[in-house]
């Protein structure tokens, strides 16, 4: 009964609880379609947000570290995804010229085509289904959840 009880008031939702939750149903459906994308491909969620966080990035290319903050990694487990990458032929690894105790991770043509496919995929899934709201609603949606994130963001 406590937990039903949590987020409403007087027997009604709170706003804020139920933006939560549709925001949280929301991200679960984006995701679960990226998931199976990315499954399709041979990748685990990790190799693709690696690989999609370099092709992102200039010159297709990060530090370990930058990649485990962007990815929300620990530096393990950015270094198991990094050996994979690398043994996939997605990702090679090159010293830092600058600094001999560093290195980058670049994107290779290879990774950069399947990245490019997965990403491609899960857009044209995800173009179907929001087809399927009325016109302008996307925009409308993107509009309010920006404004949203920024008022949420923002410092009290």
């Amino acid at each position: 009964m406590r937990a039903e009880a949590a987020g409403r008031r007087g027997g009604q939702q709170v706003p804020s609880m139920e933006l939560a939750q549709l925001a949280a149903r929301l991200c679960a459906a984006l995701d679960a379609t990226t998931n199976s994308r990315v499954a399709q491909y041979g990748l685990t969620r990790a190799d693709y947000d690696v690989l999609a966080a370099l092709r992102g990035a200039d010159g297709l290319r990060l530090k370990p570290t930058e990649l485990a903050a962007r990815c929300r990694l620990s530096s393990g487990g950015t270094s198991n995804v990094l050996r994979r990458m690398s043994e996939s032929g997605y990702v090679v690894r090159e010293a830092d010229l600058a600094d001999g105790r560093s290195a980058w991770a670049q994107l290779t043509e290879e990774g950069l085509l399947i990245t490019a496919r997965i990403q491609d995929a899960v857009a044209a899934v995800q173009e179907r289904r929001l087809a399927l709201l009325p016109p302008g609603a996307v925009d409308a949606l993107s509009a309010l959840l920006a404004q949203a994130a920024d008022v949420l963001e923002a410092p009290e």
